[in-house]
């Protein structure tokens, strides 16, 4: 096979009821369906809300369709099923609410192949979970990294360190927490992982340890340049990240395309409770939704 493309979008956060994200969505499809890429990979936040209302998640199905990519790939976020139990969050992840995605969107970790390159995708909210897929997303993790001698590429929506893979005290929901990280970089290291692509913090950011490159996507949503979303590093931008692949070689990029609009929430960060769920409680108001 010949060299090969695959784009990452992150963070869509689309809704039939709450539009507020859907004309950057709307760009960034376009723009990304426009460089033909042979692979799509959503790492998750596909949905406003679909943790809590079902009606999300089945409309950012329909909307994940119109990837034209010939291979589309889908990942949880934890605004589609919530954060691992073993985080405080709002919303946490229940054998409920990942059937619900799993109903409506498709798999929630899976292994690809594409030319001399596997591909693992992730549902970072198992780990330290407690239920049972938890274990079958491990030994799918093991199997696929034993089986494969080439490169490996590896998507989920929570990067797995902010700074540096040892870090202990950043904010327990922005990353994979300290255990299953340490465990999951030595299997990669071992593994042949290239690179781990994430998404979550609505920033594009690049760095490099011990061989392994963790890149960033933005989010095509929305932004923070608050000073919470701020000490992360990286850039603020919305926009999604184009891979290309040559054998086994890789180079990666952000695009963003002019007519998407960088919509900062840093006011929804403030308070003592998340602004973003304060404002999924109810429909928007509008000419058509006067509820």
């Amino acid at each position: 096979m010949s060299g090969f493309r695959l784009v990452v979008l992150s963070d869509t956060h689309v809704s039939r009821t709450h539009p507020l994200f859907f004309h950057n969505w709307d760009v960034a499809r376009e723009a990304a369906n426009a460089l033909n890429p042979d692979i799509a990979i959503v790492t998750g936040d596909l949905s406003f809300n679909g943790a809590a209302v079902a009606d999300d998640l089945h409309f950012a199905a329909d909307e994940m369709a119109r990837l034209t990519a010939p291979v589309r790939l889908l990942l949880p976020g934890n605004h589609d099923v919530g954060y691992t139990p073993a985080v405080a969050a709002e919303q946490t992840l229940t054998a409920a609410r990942r059937e619900a995605y799993i109903a409506a969107l498709g798999p929630d970790f899976w292994s690809v192949d594409h030319g001399a390159w596997r591909f693992l995708g992730l549902n970072p909210f198992l780990l330290q979970s407690g239920l049972p897929a938890e274990q079958e997303q491990e030994a799918m993790i093991d199997a696929a990294l034993a089986a494969h001698d080439g490169p490996v590429g590896v998507f989920t929506h929570v990067p797995l360190f902010a700074h540096s893979p040892g870090e202990t005290d950043v904010e327990p929901s922005a990353t994979i927490l300290p255990a299953p990280r340490q465990a999951l970089l030595e299997r990669f290291a071992a593994g042949g992982v290239r690179f781990v692509a994430s998404g979550h913090l609505h920033r594009f950011k690049r760095m490099r340890f011990a061989g392994i490159e963790h890149i960033w996507a933005p989010g095509t949503a929305f932004t923070s340049t608050g000073p919470k979303s701020a000490a992360w590093g990286g850039e603020p931008w919305v926009g999604f990240v184009s891979f290309s692949f040559e054998g086994e070689s890789y180079t990666a990029e952000v695009v963003e395309p002019d007519d998407m609009i960088n919509m900062d929430l840093r006011n929804w960060t403030r308070g003592a409770r998340h602004g973003y769920y304060k404002v999924a409680e109810a429909p928007f108001r509008g000419p058509g939704n006067t509820n």
